[in-house]
């Protein structure tokens, strides 16, 4: 296996809003304009996995094919500099995507039969390009002796932190997803947030809403069949390495249903937890930052 220790990284969103509106006066904020509030989540990111590299080549600014789970012999691209192993300005054509080593083996034999593909210069191999890089940039340092780092789906630098995500195998009819924040010396562990889910809900969608520096809350959400989505919210302090509050609830279906969510309510660019009548999204409850800490307001 080919791999190289350089890491790049991707580009995050902060999207210019309106004025803060007759909502922004009732919770309490002055009118003034803001930025929106910095939605990131890892269902909209790549993530390590298993993939069988059949070719290479520089990165040529051409537009990147993406992988297709309709038909997943048809190759695809991985842009190197988003990959923590790979190679900064090399884009892979890709086969496939697995998470199970024997399930990627078998597709591998079959690869090699289908020899347009791929050419004999470039015989394909089964590979991990390792953790999905989201910042554009780091200033902190990846250390790859920590144990949290390597096996990470993905690796994002935020307030002068790492935050890790991964997700764990299907153990007793349950996968586990971790997210572990580093010190921005790659070395140390401040804290780890985790919940559990069957594994018939597939993956637990993670996003991430900074609330002020270091403070931010972990949304974790997942959807089982015919048991509606549940949501997990935690606030954190990673400076003082504290979890300041932790919410439950499961979203279910109907028009009339209250629902638990984060949204930028007042568009001050500082997200609220909100419970909301599903069908109107008329909010029912409020929590806002204000101050150092979470306080409940009335809603608009």
């Amino acid at each position: 296996m080919r791999t190289a220790n350089k890491h790049a990284t991707s580009r995050s969103r902060l999207i210019p809003a309106l004025l803060a509106s007759t909502a922004s006066f009732l919770l309490g904020a002055a009118p003034a304009p803001a930025p929106a509030e910095e939605r990131l989540c890892d269902s909209e990111w790549g993530e390590q996995s298993l993939a069988i590299e059949v070719g290479e080549r520089k990165n040529d600014g051409q537009p990147l094919k993406s992988y297709d789970p309709s038909n997943p012999f048809e190759p695809y691209d991985l842009p190197g500099d988003r990959y923590l192993f790979a190679r900064k300005g090399i884009t892979y054509r890709t086969v496939g995507r697995f998470t199970d080593r024997q399930e990627g083996e078998e597709a591998l034999e079959k690869v090699y039969a289908m020899s347009h593909l791929y050419t004999g210069a470039y015989p394909p191999y089964l590979a991990s390009l390792g953790p999905y890089l989201v910042s554009e940039t780091f200033s902190c340092k990846v250390d790859g002796n920590n144990p949290v780092i390597n096996p990470s789906s993905w690796l994002m630098e935020k307030d002068k932190v790492i935050l890790a995500g991964a997700t764990t195998a299907c153990v007793r009819g349950r996968l586990t997803k971790k997210l572990t924040v580093v010190s921005c010396d790659g070395k140390k562990n401040l804290l780890t947030d985790s919940v559990s889910a069957p594994c018939e809900a597939g993956r637990v969608t993670t996003c991430i809403h900074p609330l002020a520096p270091g403070v931010f809350i972990f949304e974790h959400s997942y959807s089982s069949p015919g048991a509606g989505t549940s949501v997990n919210l935690r606030v954190y302090d990673t400076g003082k390495k504290k979890k300041l509050k932790s919410l439950s609830w499961v979203n279910e279906g109907g028009p009339e249903a209250e629902v638990l969510g984060v949204e930028d309510v007042d568009k001050d660019g500082v997200p609220e937890i909100v419970r909301s009548i599903a069908e109107s999204g008329k909010p029912t409850s409020l929590l806002k930052w204000n101050n150092g800490k979470l306080t409940e307001v009335k809603a608009p």
